[in-house]
């Protein structure tokens, strides 16, 4: 009968949000992006023009694609296995929390690791280009897709979420963006659907990042070995 109003808190996310834990989740977009580096240097010594390995390979009996494939394969075996490091240092030294779904989280880095290695490969699969020169071309994208992903700050994280609100798509095409993302639909959202959404986005950018460097592997002939 009384005039007074009570109000109560309600959390919609599974746990409590936190700057820092987003940082971290950042912070991992970024380490999967930085590992292009080893797909690099992989598709790189298969080129001819690179080194007197990669001249013997491509005249050996192997196709161009195949290479390709393993080259893939062994970086990311590479990458899985540094990132599966980065993520064990979070949860059991830092204390980082993955809602509790530290298995689906190893999938979302299993997926990230796929989108490194084939965005690597592009950019080793690149003609006329050094590797130093790739190597920076790498460092530079890292750095531009990690700030959109939130990862330098408070700013940066405010800049994230008026990106994602204003103009989706560009978050959708961020590498490191739908890495982070990955870990955070797995921690603070109920359903999983999110989550395997953004996983499979990953997955995509692997598959047209293949494509387009076995394309560019197999376009690039050599007047002479």
């Amino acid at each position: 009968m009384a005039d007074a109003v009570g109000t109560q808190q309600v959390d919609v996310l599974r746990v409590a949000s936190s700057g820092t834990v987003r940082y971290y989740y950042a912070l991992m977009g970024f380490a999967a992006l930085m590992s292009i580096t080893v797909a690099i240097h992989s598709v790189s010594a298969v080129r001819a023009n690179t080194s007197a390995v990669g001249a013997r390979r491509q005249v050996s009996g192997a196709s161009t694609t195949c290479q390709l494939a393993v080259s893939m394969a062994a970086s990311f075996a590479v990458v899985f296995a540094c990132l599966l490091l980065a993520f064990a240092y979070m949860r059991l030294v830092l204390g980082v929390e993955f809602g509790g779904r530290d298995g689906l989280a190893v999938v979302a880095i299993a997926a990230c690791a796929l989108m490194s290695v084939g965005f690597g490969a592009v950019l080793g699969a690149l003609p006329g280009m050094p590797v130093a020169g790739k190597v920076g071309l790498a460092t530079g994208i890292t750095c531009l897709c990690a700030l959109f992903a939130g990862l330098y700050g408070e700013p940066a994280m405010q800049l994230a979420d008026q990106i994602s609100q204003t103009a989706p798509w560009a978050a959708l095409i961020n590498p490191a963006a739908q890495a982070a993302n990955a870990f955070y639909d797995l921690t603070y959202y109920d359903s999983l659907t999110p989550f395997f959404s953004t996983v499979g986005v990953l997955v995509a950018m692997a598959a047209a990042f293949f494509v387009v460097a076995a394309l560019l592997m197999r376009g690039h002939n050599y007047e002479r070995l």
